[in-house]
């Protein structure tokens, strides 16, 4: 029984990913390009998803303790993918898979945006958590690297939206908190 849990967070993750991979027609064009960054991003899922093959790691795969937990996970999943998915319908043509500006960039505010000022990588977070929950191993692997990818692209995002909008960005950064609405 638990590997339904287990399907169902490959199952989210696939979806998630096709969808992304169709919602990147018609973004707005680069202004630049950032290939390294894409590659890294690449490199550390492909690391996240090897790591507990590695005989040290061996603890970190485990089956989910029992279907209420698992089911938690699942549902912590599934909201998260959808409070990002969200984020990323509220972006439209601005969305870009990297840290970078677009052509004719305007800023977000709105949606989830009201609420924080990344959501989409508060919702990774979440459905990351989540998936860990029900699969371990990867999974755990994913939380943590994807975490610091995400940190760090919180601060360059702000650094770069700031200059991109110096009149209007920092008060938005001052009325809303980056990740988590009210606490950071």
């Amino acid at each position: 029984m638990y590997m339904i849990f287990i399907w169902l967070i490959y199952a989210f993750w696939c979806v998630l990913i096709a969808y992304l991979i169709i919602s990147v027609i018609g973004v707005k064009q680069d202004t630049q390009g950032h290939s390294l960054q894409s590659v890294g991003l690449l490199l550390a899922i492909i690391a996240a998803f090897l790591l507990p093959y590695l005989p040290i790691f061996h603890f970190l795969n485990f089956a989910p303790v029992n279907p209420v937990v698992s089911s938690i996970g699942v549902i912590l999943c599934a909201a998260g993918m959808a409070f990002f998915v969200w984020a990323r319908q509220r972006l439209g043509r601005n969305w870009s898979q990297t840290v970078s500006t677009k052509k004719g960039h305007e800023p977000v505010t709105s949606g989830p945006y009201r609420y924080v000022r990344h959501p989409m990588y508060t919702g990774g977070f979440i459905a990351c958590i989540g998936s860990a929950i029900v699969g371990g191993g990867a999974w755990i692997f994913l939380l943590v690297i994807l975490g610091a990818i995400f940190l760090w692209r919180v601060g360059a995002e702000d650094k770069l939206m700031a200059q991109q909008f110096p009149n209007e960005y920092p008060d938005y950064e001052k009325r809303t908190k980056a990740l988590i609405p009210f606490v950071w």
